[in-house]
């Protein structure tokens, strides 16, 4: 069995025919017969039906054009893994996240620049509308933003791949009445005062909300996310977010901000993704981002 008797059954079962196979190969008939016949013999088994009317596979061969696809597919990836190995990744890549996420987003390009050195990353914090903005003006190369449906469809398109879904949800400091809660009603959300991240899906989120209850109490709004801790930590203030901003944030695993669900509140799905442009460089690098980040978010060693 070899990589052209793959690709060869694979093409014929797409054209189910070994003539047009053969043509759209570039090689003769005769070499596409005779060798899907070898293969047969190898395996033990018919893998196609042949008749004058064409090339049908069988229900074995099914089988077997099935696994050749993600066997091929598997060989195109580590030759396109060994092609950067051997041609050194270089050059200069721009990424933006949204707040709460820099520390994964720190380990997985650190080890990126360990395994690429002639790899320039760069890594800022911001709101997702502003990575949307930066994105659509090339200013970034990628970034991972939190979208619901509404902006989905009104600024991103293809360019957005989800990564995971989530919700909206509280946060305050320990030293608040509410941290030993792991909930909150909407209702009571009114009679806190808020400070907020300024980004398009939390401004969503208070329109919609206070659509639905009533207007909120808010006392600043900043993209600066040190003052907004600062005044959680004091315990006089909420903010709303990303439940997945919060997933790894240190303030709250080391339990000096809670958060809170929302209930019952019924709320659009937040689809948290990279924003990434479609260049082959991209492509292989933003695969590995994903395996990476993954790992840094449940905290695996990235080996």
């Amino acid at each position: 069995m070899n990589i052209e008797q793959l690709e060869y059954i694979v093409e014929v079962a797409k054209c189910q025919s070994v003539s047009k196979a053969a043509e759209s190969l570039h090689i003769t008939q005769s070499g596409v017969s005779l060798s899907i016949t070898a293969l047969e013999k190898d395996l033990g088994i018919k893998i196609f039906t042949r008749s004058r009317l064409g090339a049908i596979p069988t229900e074995e061969g099914k089988v077997i054009i099935n696994k050749s696809i993600k066997a091929l597919e598997a060989i195109q990836d580590i030759k396109k893994e060994a092609y950067f190995y051997s041609n050194s990744m270089s050059g200069s890549l721009r990424f933006e996240a949204i707040p709460g996420l820099m520390s994964p987003m720190v380990k997985t390009f650190s080890f990126l620049k360990k395994k690429y050195p002639n790899l320039n990353i760069e890594i800022s914090e911001k709101g997702s509308s502003e990575i949307v903005e930066n994105f659509k003006a090339n200013k970034i190369d990628a970034g991972f933003v939190a979208l619901n449906q509404e902006m989905l469809q009104d600024k991103v398109g293809s360019d957005f791949e989800p990564f995971v879904t989530g919700k909206m949800v509280a946060c305050v400091g320990k030293t608040s009445p509410l941290a030993q809660r792991s909930r909150i009603h909407p209702e009571e959300i009114r009679n806190e005062s808020l400070v907020l991240y300024k980004d398009d899906s939390v401004e969503w989120f208070v329109e919609d909300f206070s659509a639905k209850f009533g207007s909120v109490q808010v006392l600043y709004k900043t993209n600066n996310i040190h003052a907004i801790e600062s005044a959680l930590r004091e315990g006089g203030a909420m903010t709303i977010g990303h439940d997945y901003s919060f997933l790894n944030h240190p303030s709250v695993i080391s339990g000096d901000l809670v958060t809170l669900d929302l209930a019952p509140y019924p709320q659009q799905i937040v689809y948290f993704g990279w924003l990434k442009k479609p260049n082959e460089q991209m492509h292989m690098i933003s695969k590995q981002i994903i395996q990476l980040f993954k790992q840094a978010l449940t905290g695996t060693d990235l080996l």
